[in-house]
């Protein structure tokens, strides 16, 4: 497959997180004038629950089965059925914990609201090994219409709900409906078909691949709860949101730009991995790719983070914009470093990844109980020290397992650096300090940044041009 259809998956996965966040830009200030914020805290304190459950029963299984053979091998059946198992054995027991949770709670009405909601974790389970199929023959657009459909789905379901006077429930039933579609939609176009086949030796592999995987996702989500648990008990509820607010625009660049380029990546990269040569190149041309998108916007985001916040929050959040610039340092390197792990997940590594989750977890961890006493500004800036620091060290062992020097890979952030630096220059000096300007100072820095990515490809054309000449036909 051409580069040109990797770029259109990758557009495609990003679109699906696009409208996910402008439907909910549009749909949370109709459901909230429908709703109560009792409603709303009752579904939060319900949801947590159903969605660690549903991290354990995932499993990893189906991330596994895209590297291997044809979806009819009997790895393929016994993987799926034991998906199915796991989501049905884990909703009984959500449903028999629920009035364990009700009572630890001190909310009674949890019990019959978690009791529900139990249903969607068999529901994600069934679409795992169908899902994977379909991410394996690169059928995204299939994929991007399953989403979006079972999010439109949802979104009216949950509308007509509240209309209706359900009141909470209509928020649970946003989520029923937004997997039971996903579900239809996923099972009628894979190209997966069960059959009642079940040998657990052959799908052994992919238990442990599995196994690895979910432990980075328990190491990462622990980690997030003691962070926030922390944050919330040194610092108060108000701080933990400041600083939960400017992490979620951190997020955004894994959110819109990563992780859709690791999900339409990876079945590719897998289908090579014996071609050490071309898996190098790939991913040197990959990082070449995302620091030259990431950097610029990261670092123009955060120079205007102050009226951009203002603009988008309004003025009761301004206080997650200087966080916001302390936590991009990190938020620029780490969704740019992180590629390796798809080709650590294609060479079949994830006991690296599962050993390097958890050593950051601890180094962060450590500087999270030394920093948090000093407020969420201190928080921030030890998170980018040790995000930075980290990936530098990190690096230093995966590289070779993709046959990567570490100059070759220092080189690639020549031309993205230099240039995010000069649009930084840029900014400080064109922008308004006028609190009357704040939109043109916005759309500046967006300006730059987008400027800075045609410079930077532009400039690097031919680097790029060469490693596409080699890799022409990634299968």
């Amino acid at each position: 497959m051409s580069f040109k259809q990797i770029a259109k998956g990758t557009a495609l996965i990003g679109f699906v997180n696009v409208v996910r966040l402008v439907a909910q830009l549009f749909s949370v200030p109709v459901l909230a004038r429908l709703l109560s914020p009792a409603d709303y805290g009752l579904a939060a304190m319900s949801m947590p629950v159903i969605l660690f459950v549903m991290m354990i029963a995932d499993a990893g299984l189906s991330t596994s089965l895209v590297r291997s053979g044809k979806v009819d091998q009997p790895a393929w059946h016994t993987c799926f059925w034991l998906s199915v198992a796991l989501g049905i054995l884990f909703a009984i027991a959500v449903i028999l914990l629920s009035p364990v949770v009700g009572f630890l709670a001190s909310e009674p009405r949890l019990v019959p609201l978690i009791t529900v909601l139990a249903a969607i974790i068999p529901l994600q389970t069934l679409t795992l090994v169908p899902g994977a199929a379909l991410q394996q023959q690169k059928r995204f657009a299939t994929i991007a219409m399953a989403e979006i459909g079972s999010l439109v789905a949802s979104i009216g379901a949950a509308v007509a709900c509240a209309l209706a006077g359900f009141g909470v429930w209509a928020l649970i039933w946003q989520q029923i409906v937004f997997y039971i579609v996903r579900v239809m939609l996923t099972l009628a176009c894979s190209p997966y078909r069960p059959r009642l086949i079940f040998d657990l030796p052959d799908a052994w592999e992919h238990v442990i691949f599995g196994r690895n995987l979910l432990g980075v996702a328990l190491i990462t989500s622990a980690s997030r709860a003691i962070e926030n648990l922390a944050i919330g008990k040194i610092n108060g509820p108000g701080a933990t949101g400041i600083y939960s607010m400017a992490f979620q625009f951190a997020r955004l660049p894994f959110m819109l730009v990563t992780g859709p380029l690791q999900y339409v990546l990876y079945p590719h990269i897998a289908a090579i991995r014996e071609d050490k040569t071309k898996l190098a190149a790939l991913f040197l041309l990959f990082t070449r790719l995302l620091a030259m998108v990431v950097f610029p916007g990261v670092c123009l985001v955060a120079l205007a983070s102050e009226p951009m916040f203002h603009l988008l929050l309004s003025k009761k959040w301004e206080q997650a914009a200087p966080i916001f610039v302390l936590i991009a340092p990190a938020a620029a390197l780490q969704p740019v470093t992180s590629i390796v792990g798809t080709f650590l997940m294609a060479l079949g590594r994830t006991e690296v990844q599962m050993r390097l989750a958890g050593q950051f977890a601890v180094l962060w961890l450590v500087g999270l109980m030394l920093s948090v006493w000093y407020g969420i500004e201190a928080v921030a800036a030890t998170y980018s020290i040790c995000g930075v620091l980290f990936s530098m060290w990190s690096l230093r062992i995966c590289l070779p397992l993709v046959d990567c020097s570490f100059a070759s890979y220092a080189r690639v952030f020549m031309w993205p650096v230099v240039l995010t630096v000069t649009a930084m220059i840029g900014y400080a000096m064109l922008r308004s300090t006028s609190a009357t300007h704040d939109v043109l100072n916005v759309c500046l820095s967006l300006a730059l940044a987008a400027s800075v990515c045609v410079v930077g490809l532009f400039a690097q054309r031919r680097a790029l041009l060469a490693v596409l000449t080699k890799s022409d036909s990634i299968t």
